[in-house]
């Protein structure tokens, strides 16, 4: 027997069973209010937008008023919206890359940092989530928890085996301050409460 399976046999036998100590329960500290208002509050001052839907239109009219540019590539990953290319014509990371404007839900949102967590459960094609130029998130508004305490109880943190939480467009600013919005990821994230 190496040095190293010496060691590695000592490690296993001298480890504790996981399941003779469980994981304390979370504390749940911070404000516990998760209304709409909280969460549109603070994803304002992150870069993100609401996409609020007149009360006459569909949500294809809603993103078409808010990317009124013709010929854009959409992929919607809901069936609240149509697009104009499905994500099953999207193999590959690489296949993504000119994808404009992508409609995705979110599996749920955080009032107190006005963020929204999506994992491949939604995305399909995680890296569509970094190369999509702009986008559009569904979230209900049942679905929104009050600070990161309370979304560290949500299932869907647990069971993810990937998961993002996204607080507006990507940013970078440098020392002097200057802010560029869209360095690294998307250029714009807007949302709409649609429940489900």
């Amino acid at each position: 027997m190496s040095a190293r399976d010496t060691i590695l046999a000592t490690l296993r036998r001298n480890s504790p069973d996981p399941a003779a100590h469980p994981l304390p329960e979370p504390a749940l500290l911070g404000e516990s209010d998760a209304s709409p208002e909280r969460f549109t509050t603070n994803l304002i001052p992150m870069g993100g937008t609401m996409l609020d839907r007149r009360p006459d239109e569909t949500l294809d009219q809603a993103i078409a008023r808010r990317f009124p540019k013709p010929g854009l590539m959409i992929c919607s990953l809901v069936p609240e919206a149509t697009g104009t290319v499905q994500i099953e014509d999207l193999p590959t990371p690489q296949a993504a890359e000119p994808v404009d404007v992508t409609i995705v839900r979110a599996a749920f949102g955080i009032a107190e940092t006005g963020s929204i967590f999506l994992s491949e459960a939604q995305l399909h094609l995680n890296a569509l989530a970094h190369l999509t130029q702009h986008m559009v998130v569904l979230l209900d508004p049942a679905q929104i928890t009050a600070n990161m305490h309370t979304a560290y109880l949500r299932p869907e943190l647990h069971t993810a085996r990937y998961g993002v939480l996204m607080s507006g467009p990507s940013a970078t600013a440098d020392i002097q301050g200057v802010l560029i919005r869209g360095a690294q990821g998307v250029r714009s994230l807007s949302v709409c409460f649609t429940p489900r």
